[in-house]
């Protein structure tokens, strides 16, 4: 899933070719290009990456790994394409509506996320085993479009609201109100980020649910309704050289009762680590 969304960065940098100012606020707490200039900048580099293990389809969980780094954003006359390393909002394509010292207004054509689905196959006609392996899905991909509402602060304070609703798989709605802040201590930038997401009633049970033709004893019948969940992260960068950026963060997400209740699930929160080392070009 992973490589096809790098594809996706990849084709579409190749179709951009003024004055933009979209940011992903993962980029704006982390002292990322200036979002009022044309151009862009890219990363690449390894990281290691520890999380818990929140569902039972999930195969990255446990100690930590050695991961490909690759992050970069690019803007020109208003359109702008994202991969920013560590950010908790996939991969973007949009453009900007409007912009001013302290306010920026996107619309979001594009927005891509992990996601599961499961076969194409009637769960009527498998036995108990077959719908077990049936539930455990295979990865996917959440597309959607909406619109990202950014407030700046100076050069310390953002804050960001953005809503997608997917039209790929129609996987529902989802949203997200963040506020962060960013300080100076000598060369290190520390940042810390606070959310508040939402996922609609309709994503949840695209995800989480089991139906009563799919129902085993493993995975018993189960449909969520719609949730909140509540974030913090706390990050910091250090340039090595010119060219080199050690960056590190911790991310701290409670789950709602609605994903805690579902029979995949393992954990009540989730738990994301990340170190790495990149070259800045």
């Amino acid at each position: 899933m992973g490589m096809r969304i790098l594809c996706f960065f990849v084709l579409t940098l190749s179709m951009l070719s003024g004055t933009a100012a979209a940011s992903d606020i993962a980029s704006s707490v982390n002292g990322g290009t200036n979002r009022l200039a044309d151009g862009g900048d890219f990363e690449l580099g390894m990281s290691v990456y520890g999380i818990n293990q929140i569902d039972v389809r999930q195969t990255d969980s446990g100690a930590a790994q050695l991961s490909l780094l690759v992050s970069g954003m690019y803007q020109y006359k208003g359109m702008f394409v994202e991969m920013i390393h560590q950010s908790q909002d996939g991969v973007n394509l949009g453009v900007n509506l409007w912009s001013s010292e302290d306010w920026s207004f996107d619309l979001l054509l594009a927005n891509l996320q992990g996601s599961w689905s499961r076969p194409d196959v009637d769960p009527s006609t498998l036995d108990e085993a077959g719908r077990n392996a049936y539930l455990l899905s295979e990865d996917s991909l959440y597309i959607g479009a909406g619109f990202r509402a950014t407030r700046y602060w100076g050069d310390n304070y953002v804050f960001q609201y953005r809503l997608v609703s997917d039209y790929y798989d129609d996987q529902g709605i989802q949203s997200s109100a963040r506020l962060g802040k960013s300080w100076q201590v000598r060369n290190w930038n520390f940042h810390v980020l606070g959310s508040v997401g939402f996922s609609s009633a309709t994503l949840n049970r695209y995800l989480f649910s089991v139906s009563k033709e799919e129902a085993t004893e493993r995975f018993p019948e189960y449909h969520p309704n719609s949730s909140f969940s509540y974030g913090m992260e706390l990050g910091v960068a250090y340039p090595l050289s010119e060219s080199f950026v050690f960056r590190a963060m911790y991310r701290f997400n409670v789950l709602s009762q609605e994903v805690t209740d579902s029979p995949f699930n393992q954990a009540g929160y989730a738990s994301y680590f990340n170190a790495s080392i990149s070259y800045v070009f």
